[in-house]
């Protein structure tokens, strides 16, 4: 989806970015067949929200006040929550994930990503990513699409560039220190660096359902129990706009958040259609899709060190 108000060089993650210069081969995997001991995910401190309770339950008064909610219910099968009560369950989800995040200190995994730039749908490109809180540090090295492609930002140094560098024949070019919203980082990409990863995702996020909240953007926000993503329970939110003129950009999103973690492990958005389309759902979800984010392989507390992030790291290719 696009997110109402979305600044253009802003989300979800901030998540992927393009460079110009950059080198045939991978740089380090994530470790096959780690141990238990190695980044076992904690489960967060604060209380699960009502949707991991059996509907019997009931919504918690605190959760929702229905006073001033749409009266829109979801389809048969899904959580029986107002339109306005499911979409802030969402976003006390978001918060409960922020908070988790916040309480570890890395993680390492794999990001997959599809977004339009300049009216083109890219093919769909894999990433694996290390990602450190304090400071904010990303390493990214690309499996597909440009493979071998490398990205290194450190919070607070190289005055606020990033090394960059191609995969493919443009390898043999030495790595660029760039502007992360420059035009050869953002030439195919619809965020900077700076958002990459789970943390910039859910901040970005929490920031546009709370403008979604204030002027009522959406029409329906729809949640559905039971589903899986990586082999991780999940829900899903399906969130609809009323039309192109109270949300110029999107037009439906879909976000399964994880149960345990609260953080969202995919997320595709929708945009408006052309005058006079003619579509099934499914159809019109096919054409219409703007940007899909989906973590896996997440491990947390991979005892990251600052070797991660360093463009000397042997295990690297920067030139």
């Amino acid at each position: 989806m696009r997110f109402t108000g979305l600044p253009a060089a802003g989300m979800m993650v901030g998540i992927a970015f393009g460079f110009w210069g950059l080198w045939p081969q991978l740089g380090p995997a994530i470790p096959a067949d780690p141990s238990p001991m190695e980044v076992v995910a904690q489960k967060p401190v604060i209380p699960n929200s009502p949707l991991d309770r059996s509907l019997d339950d009931g919504p918690t008064s605190a959760l929702i006040d229905v006073s001033n909610t749409n009266t829109n219910h979801p389809q048969q099968g899904t959580n029986l929550f107002s339109a306005e009560a499911a979409l802030r369950d969402k976003v006390l989800r978001l918060t409960r994930g922020q908070d988790f995040l916040r309480g570890v200190t890395d993680y390492c995994g794999k990001l997959q990503k599809q977004e339009v730039v300049k009216g083109e749908l890219l093919d769909e490109q894999t990433i694996v990513i290390k990602c450190r809180h304090n400071p904010f540090s990303v390493y990214l090295v690309w499996l597909t699409g440009d493979a071998g492609r490398e990205v290194l930002y450190l919070e607070g140094q190289n005055n606020g560039k990033m090394i960059a560098h191609d995969g493919g024949w443009k390898a043999r070019i030495p790595a660029l220190t760039i502007s992360t919203e420059g035009m050869l980082a953002m030439r195919d990409a619809r965020y900077p660096v700076t958002t990459a990863g789970l943390l910039g995702l859910i901040e970005i996020m929490l920031g546009i359902h709370q403008e979604d909240l204030n002027w009522s953007k959406f029409s329906t926000c729809e949640i559905e129990s039971n589903h899986s993503f990586d082999g991780r329970p999940c829900d899903q939110y399906t969130t609809r706009y009323k039309s192109a003129q109270d949300s110029p950009v999107y037009r439906k999103s879909i976000t399964l958040i994880d149960l345990e973690w609260n953080v969202p492990l995919h997320s595709r958005h929708f945009e408006w259609p052309k005058a006079g389309t003619v579509l099934n759902e499914k159809e019109l979800d096919e054409a219409t899709l703007i940007e899909s984010y989906s973590f896996t392989e997440i491990r947390f507390r991979c005892n990251l060190t600052d070797r991660d992030f360093d463009r000397a790291n042997p295990e690297y290719r920067f030139r």
